[in-house]
């Protein structure tokens, strides 16, 4: 009787909990809903534009001087995310570089279509933005997730790149077989319909204050209104589940140990000290990887080392970005023809002439040296003539007799003989032909297993 009140009080207790849990989440989705969209403007001084050729309606501000150098800043993937991210160094930059900082498609201020965001969709947009916006080869400054996505795009068109600087890269992505619990529910609630109780649980003022004081070095307690503020509107806009959903399903995810060997422009590893999730130690192995590549920890700082230590930030950025430091060539194999190759054989022969030796001069006193003529070979010995058994038929019974030994005589070899002095006033007479002897030369018979010559009749 008490095993049974005991299971019954559970499940009793189990029901009211997911009748609490299920209430508090309709609760919540329906605030979110209520709540949306929030009103929404650019963080960023500067001039505001949007690019309509890469997936949707992105938003991008830019400022610095026209003919500086190119500069991307591409901000980290969260909820209430935007380049409202780099607000601590983008006039910094803007004074010497032309600063570009665009919106994600799905976050900020860009448009959030219904899309199947991915990591690869992003590398693509990332490569269209630098070739049709830009137009140049860029710096390019990512950080988290985004380092993994340019790093892609650098890897497949390096031409559009003039440096990469990589805060804070997602180490973790590619490297578990299995998806994480966190990625698991996201799913469930994804193909459930509920894709939005998620996100609308992350998207709280709380939940956002505390993801934000653990990108930084301040802690949660240390975070301004202001940035609160600008997060929650950010993240409370008609179709911001798409892109949260994408981060929290784990579709954003590119692994970079892959592609970080093979980077052509230099590229520069930039971590914080009081980075908790990714270890200094990690982040060189991934530096070892490049011989282009160098590692600057900002002491003081946490993830977000641009808004923790701006001044040390961008001093480390300027500086890396006077040295001169050669890109990698990538060994590509260039196919060429035959003619090409016999043309280009030419060029370099005619460049470089055949080596020619000096005359050897005797030395004074020296006897002259007689080169003896190199002798004769000596003729070749006939071959003994090979030996064959043949067996004989007794006539006329037809049975094989005793075998009789048959021998082949070998082909002679025909000796030059040199030819003989003509007589004074007349013609060489040429050489008396020896006729072929056959048989026995004493006897004059033929030998035993041979039959005798015939005589031909002359008609």
């Amino acid at each position: 009787m008490r095993l049974r009140t005991i299971a019954r009080g559970a499940r009793r207790g189990a029901a009211l909990v997911g009748l609490g849990l299920a209430g508090g989440a309709a609760l919540v989705t329906a605030r979110h809903a209520l709540m949306t969209p929030q009103p929404l403007k650019s963080g960023l001084p500067g001039e505001g534009r949007l690019d309509r050729q890469h997936g949707g309606e992105v938003y991008y501000s830019v400022a610095g001087p026209e003919d500086g150098v190119p500069l991307a800043l591409l901000h980290d993937f969260y909820p209430g995310a935007s380049n409202y991210e780099f607000r601590a160094i983008y006039e910094r930059l803007a004074e010497t570089y032309r600063v570009y900082a665009p919106d994600w498609l799905g976050f900020g201020m860009s448009e959030r279509p219904p899309l199947t965001l991915t990591g690869e969709f992003y590398a693509g947009m990332l490569v269209g933005f630098l070739r049709d916006v830009i137009g140049r080869p860029a710096v390019v400054v990512a950080r988290g997730r985004a380092a993994n996505i340019a790093a892609r795009a650098a890897a497949d068109a390096p031409e559009l790149f003039e440096r990469l600087a990589l805060v804070g890269p997602y180490l973790e992505a590619g490297e578990r077989l299995e998806p994480a619990a966190g990625q698991v529910v996201a799913r469930l609630f994804q193909r459930a319909a509920l894709g939005l109780t998620p996100y609308a649980a992350l998207s709280l003022r709380p939940a956002l204050r505390l993801a934000e004081g653990l990108r930084s070095a301040v802690g949660p307690g240390q975070v301004d209104d202001e940035t609160v503020d600008h997060l929650y509107a950010s993240a409370h806009q008609f179709g911001g589940q798409y892109g949260a959903l994408a981060l929290m399903t784990g579709e954003l995810d590119l692994p970079i140990q892959q592609v970080f060997p093979t980077l052509e422009p230099p590229t520069l590893l930039v971590i914080g000290e009081r980075d908790w999730k990714l270890p200094v130690a990690r982040l060189e192995r991934l530096a070892a990887l490049n011989p282009r590549a160098d590692l600057e920890v900002i002491l003081s700082a946490g993830a977000t080392v641009y808004q923790d230590q701006p001044k040390l930030f961008v001093g480390a950025l300027r500086r890396w970005l006077g040295r001169r430091i050669p890109r990698q060539v990538a060994r590509r194999v260039e196919a060429r023809t035959v003619a090409e190759a016999v043309a280009e054989a030419e060029r370099v022969e005619a460049r470089v002439p055949a080596p020619t030796l000096p005359p050897v001069s005797p030395e004074p006193g020296a006897l002259p040296v007689e080169v003896a003529a190199a002798p004769e070979p000596a003729p070749l010995e006939e071959a003994p003539a090979p030996v064959k058994i043949v067996p004989v038929l007794d006539a006329p019974s037809g049975q094989a007799g005793k075998p009789r030994i048959q021998t082949r005589a070998a082909p002679r070899r025909e000796r030059k003989t040199a030819p003989r002095a003509a007589p004074a006033g007349g013609r060489a007479a040429p050489p008396a032909a020896t006729p072929r002897k056959r048989g026995n030369t004493t006897t004059g018979k033929a030998p035993s297993g041979e039959a005798s010559p015939r005589r031909r009749k002359k008609t």
